[in-house]
């Protein structure tokens, strides 16, 4: 339940960011489409940065990615912006030249220029890393349930028979920074047919059981795999 549960909390924020920002900018992309200003604005600077510090991949445009900066005026305001480009439009875009900016009149922060890039990549990656923790960690929390529920139900009302240990071994879990025990043990059904099952131990408990001893354990009738060491 932790385990699933700490997956699904930090896999949830990523979710909802990633949602968050491709709603928004699909909604942003409508406006300027449906309501956008176009002007003539003047490209600043133009940058290029690589993913590797390994100089040997500079000059390959699969590694780098362009941006630049420009300003262009609105109704009594210089707004400056900045942006990433394709490899097509920064190689024609001149610094100091001017440059097509499309803009929301009511909110000139909203911005878009010739060339741009789509910059889906953002929310795209946030909502698949968003939706891998939150997937894994909902599948953990719901299947840990899914056993307590169904070992309450057999504690509650499976049939009790006897079991032998025919295993005690130490387990690959800790709680609480104490090393656990595995036991394993084997029954019978009402049909005669054998069936295994484990239930983790602390040492302590461990202590009172060796293999070939007998302990009491319940198991479900309907699906007699199904058992609780008691």
């Amino acid at each position: 339940l932790w385990f699933g549960g700490i997956w699904l909390f930090c896999g949830s924020p990523f979710l909802i960011i990633g949602l968050s920002i491709g709603a928004q900018h699909i909604h942003v992309n409508k406006r300027l489409a449906a309501e956008g200003r176009t002007v003539d604005g003047m490209v600043l600077t133009k940058a290029t940065t690589y993913s590797s510090s390994n100089t040997s991949s500079r000059g390959s445009s699969g590694n780098a990615t362009y941006h630049v900066t420009f300003r262009f005026l609105t109704r009594g305001a210089l707004v400056t912006g900045e942006a990433e480009v394709t490899v097509d439009a920064w190689d024609a875009l001149v610094e100091r030249e001017p440059i097509r900016v499309t803009y929301l009149p009511d909110a000139p922060q909203h911005h878009r220029i010739e060339g741009q890039a789509s910059g889906w990549w953002q929310p795209v990656i946030f909502t698949v890393i968003g939706g891998l923790f939150t997937s894994l960690g909902g599948f953990i929390l719901l299947r840990a349930r899914s056993r307590m529920r169904t070992r309450a139900q057999v504690q509650r009302e499976g049939v009790t028979t006897e079991a032998t240990v025919v295993e005690l071994r130490w387990a690959n879990i800790r709680i609480n920074r104490v090393q656990q025990c595995l036991l394993r043990y084997r029954y019978q059904d009402d049909l005669g047919t054998s069936h295994t099952g484990t239930e983790h131990l602390s040492p302590d408990e461990a202590e009172a059981w060796k293999v070939g001893d007998t302990g009491n354990i319940r198991y479900d009738p309907r699906r007699p795999n199904r058992s609780v060491w008691i």
